[in-house]
């Protein structure tokens, strides 16, 4: 959903902004009250409207096939929503809740919510669950536990995503390379990549992206690395199994296997050279799917190539309430209905993202039934969560613009471990 290269530069410089943001919040830039409670009163049927606060574009028409579906069970909440875009929306959300005025609903990801959550600005759910109305035994567990912050519950996962291996079939067929499988390994990975690479025709075997979530985390596991000790007080990507993983990752820059950072700032790999045929294949998450399955290319997907083990990062977006909502009893109602069959159903249908709720991955699968969807889903068995720890995720910036330094050739490829390290460590 972010991986893209210009976008992403972009979003280095927001999503610094946005780590500040966090790291200014917990010192006291959020407005920070007791904790608050939900309302006793519950909704009467009242007309009121209520807005929501999303950022990913390519779900609108899912979204509002959501409000319309929950229109018919409520008429009179209005449900307004409201895009910002991902360039935008944290250092908007924190200007806003800051303010005292933001979204009743919006989304959130995990990183952030300890952030929110300290400075009071979510309303916990936990009178919902249960005789409230939310199941949270549908819902994976730790996609649940991922949400729940000093023993409240703030939010329940709508989506999760892992991270597979994305291919163009018909650059495979015209290089005569076999398609990937999952027995790939990094060297099965690398050696297709040089196969596939036709500097002449402007095709590139890889398409590497700066996304840590994408790329770089999943390698680092894969080779037995750590991002962050026990604690989550210290990063650790200096350790030799991190600093293996980003060389053999840099090695795709140095050797011009995968488009250079200085292009992807106009070309992004998701959004631009992948789907227009230029790029062979490209680690990328299952909320791309939906994307890809109406692109014109033919495009697959497959396991990503393992190291010395399997892993792939699993994350999940959550609906957060306002704790300063005026309207907290109807915004109430639509985070229950998000979370129902109904809602989940809609979301798997449209093959956007893939929903948390078990049993509706096959509704996701079957919206794209020309791609090995499945793979996503079997990913979740060999899954590793990023720590998020209270300070934010200002941390991890730190470590990809280290990253985008060191694959536009500015930091040697065995230094660039020990200077990610040291800028995350300066902030956590």
């Amino acid at each position: 959903m972010d991986s893209q290269a210009s976008p992403r530069l972009n979003r280095r410089t927001l999503l610094a902004s946005a780590g500040a943001a966090s790291a200014l919040a917990i010192a006291g830039g959020l407005p920070s009250t007791t904790r608050a409670q939900a309302q006793a009163t519950p909704y009467a049927g009242e007309e009121v409207t209520i807005s929501y606060g999303f950022w990913d574009a390519s779900q609108q028409a899912a979204i509002e096939a959501q409000i319309a579906a929950f229109n018919v069970v409520f008429p009179n909440i209005t449900v307004e929503p409201q895009i910002v875009p991902w360039e935008d929306y944290w250092t908007q959300l924190q200007t806003a809740v800051a303010g005292g005025e933001t979204f009743d609903v919006f989304w959130i990801n995990s990183a952030s919510l300890p952030v929110y959550a300290s400075s009071n600005a979510l309303l916990p759910i936990d009178s919902m669950i249960g005789e409230g109305g939310i199941d949270t035994s549908m819902f994976p567990a730790p996609l649940i536990e991922m949400y729940s912050y000093e023993g409240a519950q703030y939010g329940i996962p709508r989506d999760f995503d892992t991270i597979a291996l994305f291919y163009n079939k018909d650059i495979f067929d015209a290089a005569g390379v076999e398609y990937p499988t999952d027995a790939w390994t990094w060297d099965d990975f690398r050696a297709a990549a040089e196969q596939l690479t036709d500097a002449d025709n402007g095709i590139w075997g890889a398409g590497l992206q700066t996304s840590w979530q994408e790329n770089y985390y999943n390698f680092i596991w894969q080779n037995g690395g750590r991002l962050l000790n026990d604690e989550r007080t210290e990063s650790v990507v200096d350790e030799p199994e991190a600093c293996e993983a980003f060389e053999y990752l840099t090695g795709f820059f140095t050797d011009e296997l995968t488009p250079s950072i200085a292009v992807q700032q106009s070309s992004p790999v998701a959004d631009t050279l992948f789907p227009a045929g230029q790029v062979a294949m490209m680690t990328g998450g299952s909320f791309r799917a939906g994307t890809y399955g109406a692109a014109e290319a033919n495009l697959d997907v497959a396991p990503l190539p393992q190291g010395k083990s399997r892993a792939t990062a699993i994350h999940g977006l959550a609906n957060m309430i306002w704790s300063g909502s005026q309207n907290q009893a109807a915004a109430m109602e639509f985070v229950k209905y998000l979370a129902g069959e109904a809602a989940e159903g809609i979301l798997g249908d449209s093959g956007a993202t893939m929903p948390a709720m078990n049993g509706m991955q096959e509704q996701w699968l079957a919206a794209v039934p020309a791609m090995n969807l499945q793979v996503f889903i079997d990913a979740a068995d060999y899954s590793q969560q990023v720590p998020d720890p209270e300070v934010g995720f200002e941390w991890q910036v730190e470590i990809q613009s280290v990253v985008i330094e060191g694959w536009s050739g500015d930091i040697p490829a065995d230094e660039i471990c020990v200077q990610a390290a040291e800028a995350a460590n300066a902030v956590l």
